[in-house]
């Protein structure tokens, strides 16, 4: 997967009908938008330049890229440990604690999970019924093992499980970075 985004218009069309603003011109703007083009502002909409721009938001997407994996791991009754994979190299070493939700990285440090409370919004991209992110910053002068980073794992609602992590890290000195998004179903 990769992240993406896609121009869409929030709330444009009930502030322009609430304002008696051109239906065509309404239509014009949404038409635009819907090929994935920047529509450009229309006096006839009734509303300011200034305003027609705050109804315009870029909305995160998550595209599938076609690639497929194997996800590579061990798993016992308390954890789940990534290992290692050409493509998912960024995920070696990565252990989930299934109890408490912490992760053990290869760096020698355990981040604890922070859930997130999922948008109910109508228009959000993802339909996410649960979310966590492990927020990773620490840094061991005497190992010089370091980690600056986020890892983010949504459960959708269709039952996709979407990881994504993202690091900037240092073994014994050695730096070392990455980033990766895979998405798998249940």
């Amino acid at each position: 997967m990769k992240l993406g985004s896609r121009l869409t218009a929030v709330d444009l069309q009930n502030r322009v009908l609430e304002v008696g603003g051109s239906r065509e011109a309404l239509q014009a703007v949404l038409a635009v938008i819907a090929r994935g083009g920047m529509p450009v502002y229309d006096e006839r909409l009734g509303i300011s330049k200034a305003e027609f721009g705050k109804y315009l938001a870029f909305q995160p997407l998550l595209i599938p890229t076609g690639k497929t994996v194997k996800l590579p791991v061990t798993r016992d009754a308390s954890r789940v440990t990534f290992l290692d994979s050409p493509a998912l190299s960024v995920l070696r070493g990565l252990s989930f604690d299934l109890r408490t939700g912490e992760v053990r990285i290869p760096e020698g440090f355990t981040i604890k999970p922070v859930s997130i409370t999922p948008s109910s919004a109508p228009d959000r991209t993802l339909d996410i019924k649960q979310a966590f992110i492990w927020n990773m910053k620490a840094y061991n002068a005497s190992t010089q093992n370091g980690v600056s980073g986020q890892l983010w794992l949504y459960h959708l609602t269709s039952g996709q499980v979407v990881i994504g992590y993202k690091r900037m890290s240092m073994i014994k000195g050695i730096p070392n970075d990455g980033d990766l998004m895979i998405a798998y179903q249940r």
